[in-house]
């Protein structure tokens, strides 16, 4: 499908950065030191992609190097289109490590695939030394075909098909069984292939982290998991214990999606690591992990302080030595973030299509939806945006989307310079639970995704068109004449 014509701006930058977006080799950065003056009448040295990107961030949309990353951007790749940045998504990765691998020497932590499946992006964090938990069997094949081992792939889901269930037991995975019904298939299953099946099981702690209601999963009331009252979980043990195709290997939480605090994963360690003890003391049941889950939360908003990977840690390391004590083994301390890693580091970059003032509201219509972007349809989340260039008048706005639906609004009542026709906008934190969750709705062919390094940008995955709508479709028939 063509892009939208370009402006005359967008062109001349576009020529202007031409040699870094083919591929051009980038000189790296040299060692920090003091910046000479300049001549008189000499140029400023032109800025990065990056640092594009990180002035938009910084609520410097307007300024010429937030413009010209972004209007290079849109002028060779199109809108609307996913800008990832490389750095941000691999310091993510080791500050996590960093924060965590000092107070807890066994430690693994794995990639969330649901929150970018995009497979340059799993294999940076591969490179970082992250294993991969996954949700389907799609997304165990793209961890495998970035080169992360099957045995260090988590296979998590509450509703498993038995084929999904077969190729995590060829490929090695740990199974996170989520009921008794799952266990009793995997069994069968792994016996009919001669196997030994990894399992854990996914415990339902009944603790509220306070996030968002659609990905609270550690509450009581929630489809996931095991849970600790009555015995439901021990009984679980005790008869994959007897099961001679199961082997038992950890165990498993996971309470939600963007929390903020760690109170709600204090409790959970608390209560985890309790029923390891219960484990080993009541079925001699000693585990090779404990896996505490994921959904360190981000700040979407200006000026918000949230939980960090240093807070997390901090909190979690007095907790897991007291049980470690008790316990009389330490198991390794698993981890499985998604959204921490990538969010921060995606940008959605759209291009204004009109702009419409009614009597109630004035709409900023935009080449992006929720097709492009469920998040705020879905969750009623908040996405910081950015309009790019030189400021207009502020006023309130509605950042509206190209669904044919009422409900397609991705920033509701902002205050935000207004923008004319043609011009862009940039909706801040998408990396995670953004394409991943795009559709073609409407008709509407996907959009490409590009990495940025620096002053590289490549696509990572191409435009859809016109022609993939149709692609798996039965040929029509010939129309009547």
């Amino acid at each position: 499908m063509p892009n939208r014509t370009p402006s005359r701006l967008a062109v001349a930058l576009a020529l202007c950065f031409s040699p870094i977006l083919a591929g051009a080799e980038v000189p790296s950065k040299a060692p920090a030191q003091a910046a000479a003056p300049l001549p008189p009448g000499a140029a400023a040295p032109a800025s990065t992609l990056r640092d594009g990107l990180q002035a938009a961030r910084a609520d410097r949309a307007g300024s010429p190097e937030a413009t010209r990353a972004f209007e290079t951007l849109a002028a060779r790749f199109g809108t609307p289109l996913y800008v990832y940045d490389r750095a941000t998504i691999v310091g993510q990765a080791r500050a996590l490590k960093g924060a965590f691998a000092p107070r807890f020497p066994k430690l693994k932590v794995f990639y969330a695939v649901k929150a970018n499946t995009n497979g340059v992006i799993v294999s940076l964090l591969r490179d970082e030394g992250l294993g991969a938990e996954v949700v389907s069997g799609g997304e165990l094949v793209a961890a495998r075909r970035v080169g992360v081992p099957g045995d260090e792939i988590m296979f998590t889901s509450s509703s498993k098909r038995p084929d999904e269930i077969e190729l995590a037991i060829r490929n090695g995975s740990v199974l996170n069984v989520d009921s008794r019904d799952e266990l009793e298939q995997v069994s069968e299953i792994a016996g009919r292939l001669g196997k030994a099946a990894r399992i854990s099981f996914r415990i339902n702690p009944g603790v509220d982290p306070h996030t968002i209601h659609q990905i609270n999963t550690g509450i009581s009331e929630s489809k996931f998991g095991l849970h600790l009252e009555d015995g439901i979980a021990l009984a679980a043990y005790a008869r994959a214990k007897a099961l001679p195709h199961v082997r038992i290997t950890g165990v498993h939480c996971h309470i939600g999606s963007q929390i903020t605090e760690t109170s709600g994963y204090e409790a959970t360690a608390r209560k985890m690591l309790a029923f390891v003890r219960e484990l080993k003391e009541k079925l001699g049941v000693t585990l090779e992990f404990v896996d505490l889950g994921g959904g360190i939360g981000i700040p979407y908003h200006d000026g918000e302080t949230v939980m960090g990977s240093e807070d997390l840690a901090r909190a979690l390391k007095p907790i897991w030595d007291d049980g470690v004590k008790a316990l009389g083994y330490e198991p390794v301390l698993w981890l499985e973030p998604g959204r921490f890693f990538v969010a921060p580091s995606g940008f959605l970059l759209a291009r204004v299509n009109s702009v419409k003032t009614t009597p109630v509201k004035t709409f900023v219509n935009v080449d992006a939806g929720f097709e492009t972007l469920m998040r705020p349809a879905m969750y009623q989340a908040y996405h910081r945006v950015r309009v790019v260039g030189p400021a207009g008048e502020v006023q309130k706005l509605d950042v509206a989307g190209d669904v044919c639906e009422t409900g397609d609004i991705l920033a509701a009542d902002r205050m935000l310079p207004r923008p004319k026709a043609g011009d862009l906008v940039v909706i801040l934190d998408a990396g995670a639970y953004g394409f991943s969750m795009a559709s073609e709705y409407n008709a509407r062919p996907l959009p490409a995704e590009v990495l940025v390094d620096g002053n590289d940008a490549r696509v990572i995955r191409r435009r859809g068109t016109f022609d993939d709508l149709f692609r798996a479709e039965a040929a029509p028939a010939a129309p009547k004449k």
